[in-house]
């Protein structure tokens, strides 16, 4: 009776190892592919990729990692893409030994979650720039950027309520606008203060 228990015993336990494994082999493949998909749209091109390799953090989260360098970048950069096997998101992650941040020749595609939205106004009608005033965030929160006027050096990327894309003569005094704006938006204290471009990533007619 006891041997039969045994082998009962040892049977469930072969069962529970297997049952494991398989979804350990499964997961990992999903994480690979979700982080390769997510590589592929970012646009790093495969023969680039070298010193690649893909961990699962067992001891912590549970999480897969998957790292390598790429050539053409700084050597000391390390692509990193964590998969949250809860909700099978991939998150982006670079870094270096010198850099907490470091430019990456690939970048993913920016998206309006990635830039703080502010509610604006123009005081004069739009040219090769736009012309806004009351910048406000539209979480209420201190901006830090003032309230004063400024000259946003912005000629495309111009939208209307719609999503149809417009110049920026379009643009005319007393338009209510929505401004999405770097996180590290630098302004240049002139009168009227001016942000350039590059802090820009779009901006919506309403």
């Amino acid at each position: 009776m006891r041997n039969r228990y045994s082998w009962m015993l040892l049977g469930l336990v072969v069962i529970v190892v297997g049952f494991l494994v398989g979804k350990h082999y499964y997961t990992r493949a999903w994480a690979e592919r979700e982080i390769d998909a997510f590589v592929s749209e970012q646009g790093v091109p495969s023969k680039a990729i070298y010193d690649e390799k893909l961990v699962w953090d067992w001891m912590k989260s549970g999480d897969y990692v998957k790292r390598f360098k790429v050539r053409g970048d700084s050597a000391d950069v390390v692509y990193e893409y964590l998969f949250f096997v809860k909700d099978g998101d991939v998150l982006f992650v670079p870094y270096s030994s010198t850099s907490d941040e470091p430019d990456v020749k690939y970048s993913p595609e920016k998206t309006e979650a990635d830039f703080n939205l502010y509610d604006g106004e123009a005081y004069e009608d739009g040219d090769s720039s736009l012309y806004v005033e009351h910048l406000k965030l539209i979480t209420g929160a201190d901006s830090g950027l003032g309230n004063g006027k400024f000259v946003l050096h912005k000629s495309s990327g111009i939208f209307d309520v719609d999503g149809k894309e417009i110049e920026a003569d379009d643009v005319k005094k007393g338009d209510k606008l929505k401004i999405y704006l770097s996180e590290n938006t630098a302004v240049k204290e002139t009168y009227p203060a001016q942000i350039d471009g590059k802090y820009i990533f779009k901006v919506v007619r309403e």
